[in-house]
C-alpha cells in the first residue's frame, strides 16, 4: 500500500510538471503571437500613413497639373485673340492705306485738270510758273521770288547759281526785275542785264571766246 502512494504521489508531480511546462509554452506562443500581431498591426498603419500622405501627394500634383493646363489654355486663348486683333488692325490699316491713296490720286487728278484749264484760259499762268521755279533755282527765296513775279524791282546780295554753267557766283548789291516782253514772256534781268548774259559777264566766258578769236 506504501509502494502503491509514493507510485500515485510520482506520477501526480509528472503530470504537475508536465502542465507547467505546457503552461509556460502556450505562454510564450500567446506572447510571440500578440508580438507578431502588434508588428503587423504597426506595419498596416505606417502603410495605410504612407498610402495616405502618398495618395495627398498625388492628389495635389495632379490638381496642380490641371491648373497649369487651364492656364496653358487661358494663355494660348489669349495669343489666339491677340493674333486676330492684330490681323484685323492689318486689315483696317490697309484699306484705310488704299482708302487714302485711292483719294491723293483723286486729288491730284483734280489739280491736273485744273492746272489743264489754268493753262488754256491763261496761257501766262505757266510762264509765271516756269519763272517762279526759275527765280528758286537760281537762289532767290520765296518771298524775293513772290515780289520779283509781282513786277517789283528789288536789291539783292548773296549767291546765284547758274544751272547752264553749273557755277556759282557772288553777287553784291545788284539790282533783280523779272521783265515781260510784248509776247508777255518772262525773262530775270539782273543790273537791267538777262541774267543769262549776266552769268557769262562774271564768268568771263564772252572774254574768253574773244581772246581765242584773236588768236
Amino acid at each position: 500500500m506504501i509502494a502503491e502512494a509514493e507510485q500515485a504521489k510520482k506520477a501526480l508531480a509528472r503530470i504537475k510538471a508536465g502542465a507547467k511546462t505546457e503552461e509556460l509554452k502556450s505562454s510564450t506562443l500567446v506572447a510571440c503571437l500578440s508580438k507578431n500581431s502588434a508588428t503587423k498591426t504597426a506595419t498596416s498603419v505606417l502603410n495605410g500613413v504612407n498610402s495616405l500622405l502618398g495618395g495627398n501627394k498625388v492628389n495635389r500634383l495632379e490638381k496642380e497639373n490641371a491648373q497649369l493646363h487651364r492656364e496653358v489654355d487661358d494663355l494660348n486663348d489669349q495669343i489666339e485673340r491677340l493674333h486676330t486683333d492684330m490681323q484685323r488692325l492689318k486689315d483696317t490699316h490697309a484699306r484705310e492705306l488704299n482708302r487714302t491713296n485711292e483719294q491723293h490720286q483723286q486729288e491730284v487728278s483734280n489739280l491736273k485738270r485744273l492746272l489743264d484749264k489754268a493753262y488754256r484760259w491763261f496761257p501766262s499762268f505757266k510762264r509765271f510758273l516756269n519763272m517762279e521755279r526759275e527765280c528758286l533755282e537760281y537762289g532767290f527765296n520765296e518771298e524775293q521770288t513772290d515780289n520779283l513775279l509781282n513786277g517789283q524791282r528789288i536789291n539783292y546780295s548773296g549767291w546765284l547759281h547758274s544751272n547752264e554753267y553749273r557755277r556759282n557766283v557772288l553777287a553784291n548789291n545788284v539790282t533783280a526785275q523779272v521783265i515781260m516782253d510784248a509776247k508777255r514772256n518772262l525773262f530775270l534781268h539782273i543790273n537791267e542785264t538777262p541774267i543769262t548774259q549776266w552769268f557769262k559777264e562774271q564768268f568771263g566766258i564772252g572774254q574768253e571766246q574773244r581772246r581765242g578769236l584773236r588768236r
